[in-house]
């Protein structure tokens, strides 16, 4: 005696193919959101691409369309962050880009400015930092000569490791950087300073 319809199986997962399609495809939408999270949050590797941070990033800018690759430490974006490091940010021209550009200043740290800036100094004010891009050229690099100090909430991540090309894989040490002569060291931080009573 056959079965009445509502008790029937599915023709759908009578057949193993089908069965086996959904199942995986089921399990790995599942982990969409994981991955989301993770690459949003936590870390991610960015592709950078142009001469900005030449010779630093791209060496082969002008002869390759090979691009670098960096692992972003994207947990905790602000925290601990220094003169030299270099960070993934959103491009304060085009908000939906993100840059790669090196700290040369601090809040309180005041600037030597390129000719492309209006003003001939300037001082970083609290929550900004001073970004540059490391091309020896002013025009191949959009930069805080530009748009001026870039709020400490548009940076979204630290570059900690150059992963690709093979030959420059390994942990960027940005405490090698010696610093640029342009920037005037604050004597305090905000967070230091106390007025004289």
């Amino acid at each position: 005696m056959p079965l009445p319809s509502y008790v029937r199986p599915s023709l759908l997962f009578r057949r193993p193919l089908l069965r086996n399609f959904f199942f995986t495809l089921g399990g790995l939408a599942t982990w969409a959101p994981v991955v989301v999270y993770f690459n949003d949050n936590i870390a991610q590797l960015m592709w950078v691409t142009g001469p900005s941070m030449y010779p630093f990033l791209n060496t082969d800018y002008n002869s390759t369309t090979r691009k670098d690759v960096v692992f972003v430490n994207m947990w905790s974006p602000w925290e601990g962050l220094k003169r030299g490091m270099i960070v993934a940010l959103w491009s304060p021209y085009h908000p939906e880009n993100m840059i790669v550009k090196r700290i040369v200043a601090l809040e309180g740290d005041e600037v030597v400015t390129r000719k492309s800036y209006p003003i001939e100094r300037a001082v970083v004010p609290l929550g900004h930092v001073w970004v540059e891009g490391e091309h020896p050229e002013d025009r191949k690099t959009l930069d805080s000569n530009t748009y001026g100090p870039v709020a400490k909430s548009l940076i979204v991540g630290q570059v900690k490791a150059i992963v690709w090309p093979l030959s420059k894989i390994g942990i960027i040490r940005w405490q090698d950087y010696r610093g640029n002569p342009r920037v005037l060291r604050a004597k305090h931080t905000f967070k230091e300073y106390q007025p004289p009573i």
